[in-house]
């Protein structure tokens, strides 16, 4: 994963580390600025997971193809994380741990835990890199496909903000509230002194 990213994590008694807070790290990948933000696998973390989930664009979620003992688990914490979330946010699910012998490929995964078939899940190991790029990139222009349509709109009314407030059906403080929002995520460029915005250059559909 990113070399570089932040995480607080604490010693169990089985004397490994597990993360408390969260991980965070981030990669560029054509013109995206992608925020990566790990929370904590154990059902007792709810409350940092619900911090960390609200406003996510998109979730990729984990199973471990080891042990299978802790789907439940990881079922509960993914039925809360969906409670959480608007429906149609994309989620992107991960067969990790393959570079461990007798590990479950993503089929046995998806059968056991009786996820749709059209489950997108990658064999991935975070120890060797395996698929874990590739996932990304695919979480990434599914999320690109849902913005689409509204990037051309914002190109539209770039000096027109009232206009895109009645196109968009939203009153002062909605649409202002909205266009923050974009800035963070940092699909525009505002500039509040001539209250108008711009489209980031360079935002690329994957491959």
């Amino acid at each position: 994963m990113d070399s570089n990213a932040l995480n607080v994590e604490a010693k169990g008694k089985d004397e490994k580390y597990y993360t408390v807070a969260m991980d965070l790290g981030s990669i560029k990948l054509n013109g995206f600025d992608v925020f990566l933000f790990g929370t904590p696998g154990l059902l007792r973390f709810s409350v940092m997971r619900n911090i960390v989930t609200s406003g996510s664009d998109g979730i990729i979620f984990i199973f471990d193809a080891i042990h299978p003992e802790k789907d439940d688990s990881a079922i509960m914490i993914l039925n809360s994380i969906r409670k959480l979330l608007p429906s149609g946010i994309p989620i992107v699910f991960l067969a990790n741990k393959q570079d461990i012998e007798g590990a479950r490929p993503p089929e046995v995964i998806r059968t056991q835990n009786y996820l749709p078939e059209d489950t997108k899940m990658f064999p991935t190991s975070t120890e060797t890199g395996l698929n874990i790029k590739e996932s990304i990139t695919h979480l990434v222009n599914v999320i690109y496909e849902e913005y689409s349509s509204l990037l051309q709109i914002l190109r539209t009314y770039e000096n027109d903000v009232k206009g895109l407030g009645e196109e968009l059906n939203k009153d002062k403080v909605e649409i202002r509230n909205f266009l923050n929002n974009l800035e963070i995520k940092r699909f525009i460029e505002l500039d509040r002194v001539s209250k108008t915005y711009k489209v980031k250059s360079g935002l690329k559909y994957l491959v």
